[in-house]
């Protein structure tokens, strides 16, 4: 019964944050890829084709593609109905997994500080859910960005996979350290703020090169531009999101699921 009421409530959840995410998205954020795009023609071809030796893939925001020379006959969304509609879906399904995540272990710690002796549990509501929301964005977007801020179309950087290895990186000791500062109970808990700092500590893999290599010095500064506005509008989508995700997780909790757990 508590399976099944938490899977209804982060279906519910994930559908209306997921919606919110790709409103906020085609508002802030896909203006400034596709004015990205727009420029990527303008880099010199020779510089190009070594930039795409060095680096073979960049990221878009919240999600990493292979660099746009796509091998042909690959099937890829066609412009305008079909690729918002499959930016939606994944948008919302991604939110599902999160909604699932964050409202399974908010239950295990309300459960677990309602049975300790001498403890009261906090009271499940929207409130709590933003605290959630808070830690969420902090792990899965604030601490990778600023080490690895988000990247526009035609930006190069360091190979892919280490890109990614460090994000996991990042987002595993942002969680825990969060963890261990928050729920731990003895001095040691602030040892969790060394695990926030490691990764940080470490350094992100670089790709020593300009990030906009090739391009004519006019349009490499538009490209800048264009990719400070990129971090702020990204900063601005995932904050709305995770706020919304925490909040609704908190009040889907309280009015769904809080009988089966305390």
């Amino acid at each position: 019964m508590l399976f099944r009421r938490i899977i209804f409530a982060a279906l519910l959840v994930g559908g209306l944050s997921g919606l919110l995410l790709s409103a906020v998205q085609r508002w802030q954020v896909i203006p400034i890829i596709n004015a990205a795009e727009q420029f990527e023609n303008a880099r010199i071809p020779q510089a190009a084709r070594a930039a795409s030796e060095e680096a073979p893939a960049h990221s878009h925001g919240d999600h990493s593609h292979a660099a746009h020379e796509h091998e042909a006959g690959a099937w890829e969304p066609a412009e305008g109905v079909e690729r918002i509609g499959f930016t939606v879906l994944a948008n919302v399904l991604a939110a599902f997994g999160f909604a699932l995540m964050m409202m399974a272990a908010m239950a295990m710690v309300v459960r677990q500080q309602a049975l300790a002796p001498r403890r009261t549990a906090p009271r499940l509501d929207w409130r709590y859910g933003l605290l959630w929301g808070v830690a969420g964005y902090m792990v899965f977007f604030l601490a990778p960005s600023l080490g690895h801020p988000p990247e526009i179309p035609g930006s190069v950087a360091a190979p892919l996979g280490a890109r990614q290895l460090w994000w996991m990186l990042a987002a595993g000791c942002t969680a825990a350290g969060l963890a261990v500062t928050v729920f731990g109970r003895s001095p040691w808990r602030w040892g969790g703020l060394a695990l926030l700092a490691l990764p940080h500590v470490i350094g992100v893999p670089e790709s020593g090169m300009s990030p906009f290599v090739g391009f004519p010095a006019d349009v490499a500064a538009d490209m800048n531009r264009l990719a400070r506005q990129f971090v702020w509008a990204t900063a601005l989508a995932n904050a709305a999101f995770w706020l919304a995700l925490g909040g609704l997780s908190g009040w889907a909790i309280q009015r769904f699921v809080a009988k089966s757990v305390v």
